[in-house]
């Protein structure tokens, strides 16, 4: 029997050392930055000694085992042991690597007439200490069924994935995609959570329904719901492997947009927390995001709505429409146009509702253009056409609002025109109309425009909030991190979720800073 070498014993490497070396009856050798990892297992297992990397003297088994945090670790180790790596030796790479170095270390190998087997494992510690994993398996096939016989102790289902590099693509998938998962149930269960219905009892149904994943049966039902949190895979290893499949889709010429956003919602989640967080902490921090409590006993939500915090998304400049998203004007400035529009100098404007309709949230001058040129009229004329805004208010909670946003060192944009009339000077910290740019909504300028103003580099970190189908469209354009429509103008829910709004609001009132 060959002896053993295993480098790599942390949470999920000891555990597969525990089950890959220990039946075995040969001399295991052991080896792990943290000596006390290598002690403890020493002692544990019969026949094992700690051993030297660097100590050039000592031969290496043929039989090598790695669990590390990355290729890049992988790869240091290998150059280390390379020129004592003996013809026939197997190389079992258990690290979440990636799947293009593998194809190195494969090469690397060969060259001395060893090989390099990729071992995808799925099922964390506790599946490796009962010998439960699947092991997604990348090596030639002449080589396969020797190394299933290695591996038989820790995992009850083995796949040949395909040759070298396979293993670990399809790991760095299978993570992605439990990572989105995990995403989607802890939005949807959100979403429940504040309507009102209980996530134990939601959860129970889901699982035994269409909407079912192993996110919701395993990781919600036993470590979300529960309040443990303790699955024994770290949140930043998720999002590790999720950028290698990322890396991996773009490797192969992929576009991957849900997956792409669900892997920024991983990162987000993982500089909130710790370094050693859970995985399964993602969940909390969806939910916190959204004001809601994911436990098996948390207390009724208020149902009140409102929107995830802007700081706990990290804006830092919220945009804001004018006439129908902080003003109530009643639809005052959409009658009065169309009223100016009947009596316009050089004939009447003829138009649908319809058609009209469709000019929501547009300037106002662009309104009179399109329709003023149909009929003939100059410039001069369309130019000439008067503007009454008649008496305007402010839709109730927007000063509180502008106060908090002012606190917290958040600009914002509204019409030029109605600040002194409306007492807003000393409340905002700019503003832009479309004169000022050359072009208004839906063209992104006026949002660029202030984030020059403002210093804002990373347009994920703006905030767009308005009341009409080209307010959302503007803040999709635009590259916003937060597209919020509200229902206060012209637009409908419906009108707002079709355009792509991320969130839409009773009015700004329910704005959460």
């Amino acid at each position: 029997m060959s002896d053993v070498l295993f480098i790599g014993l942390g949470a999920m490497g000891g555990e597969l050392a525990r089950r890959l070396v220990a039946p075995q009856s040969h001399t295991t050798f052991l080896h792990d930055l943290n000596p006390l990892s290598v002690k403890k297992l020493t002692d544990e297992i019969p026949q094992s000694k700690a051993f030297n990397v660097s100590a050039l003297s000592e031969p290496l088994p043929s039989v090598v085992y790695t669990c590390l945090p990355t290729s890049a670790d992988v790869e240091q180790v290998l150059q280390t042991l390379l020129d004592r790596v003996e013809p026939g030796t197997l190389w079992f790479d258990c690290t979440s690597g990636d799947p293009f170095k593998d194809r190195e270390f494969g090469v690397l190998l060969r060259g001395k007439e060893a090989t390099f087997v990729d071992v995808g494992v799925s099922g964390g510690p506790r599946g490796a200490a009962a010998g439960s994993l699947t092991a997604m398996v990348g090596c030639p096939a002449n080589v396969f069924m020797k190394a299933q016989f290695f591996l038989e102790p820790c995992a009850k289902r083995i796949v040949q994935c395909g040759d070298t590099g396979a293993g670990h693509a399809v790991k760095a998938v299978n993570n992605i995609i439990m990572g989105a998962n995990l995403v989607i149930a802890s939005e949807g269960l959100s979403i429940l959570a504040k309507y009102g219905v209980n996530p134990t009892t939601a959860l129970a149904a889901i699982n035994e329904s269409s909407g079912r994943s192993w996110a919701t049966q395993d990781r919600m039902h036993n470590y979300v719901l529960s309040g443990t949190y303790d699955y024994g895979f770290q949140l930043s290893l998720l999002e590790k492997d999720m950028l290698t499949a990322l890396q991996l889709a773009s490797g192969c010429g992929n576009t991957t947009p849900l997956l792409t956003n669900s892997f920024h919602l991983v990162n987000q989640a993982s500089r909130s927390l710790s370094t050693i967080a859970d995985h399964t902490r993602l969940a909390e921090v969806i939910a916190s995001l959204q004001s809601t409590i994911l436990l098996a006993h948390a207390p009724l939500y208020n149902k009140q709505l409102k929107s995830p915090s802007m700081r706990a998304l990290g804006i830092k400049l919220v945009v804001f429409d004018c006439a129908g998203t902080i003003i109530d004007e009643g639809g005052l400035v959409y009658n009065v146009l169309q009223q100016v529009m009947r009596h316009a100098p050089g004939g009447c404007i003829t138009y649908t509702e319809e058609e009209f309709n469709k000019w929501h949230g547009s300037n106002k001058i662009e309104v009179l253009r399109f329709f003023g040129y149909r009929v003939g009229m100059s410039e001069e004329e369309v130019q000439a056409i008067p503007e009454n805004e008649g008496a305007v208010t402010l839709i109730p909670g927007v000063m509180e609002l502008f106060g908090k946003l002012r606190g917290a060192g958040y600009p914002h944009s509204i019409a030029d025109r109605l600040m002194q009339a409306l007492k807003l000077e000393d409340k905002i910290d700019g503003l832009v109309v479309a004169e000022d740019v050359g072009k208004g909504r839906p063209y992104p300028y006026m949002i660029q425009h202030l984030a020059r103003l403002h210093n804002i580099m990373d347009m994920r970190q703006i905030a767009k909030l308005g009341d009409s189908v080209r307010d959302i469209e503007e803040g999709r354009f635009s590259g916003c991190g937060f597209v919020a429509g509200v229902l206060t103008g012209a637009d409908s829910a419906d009108d707002h979720i079709k355009a792509g709004a991320d969130l839409v609001l009773r009015s700004v009132a329910d704005l959460s800073i």
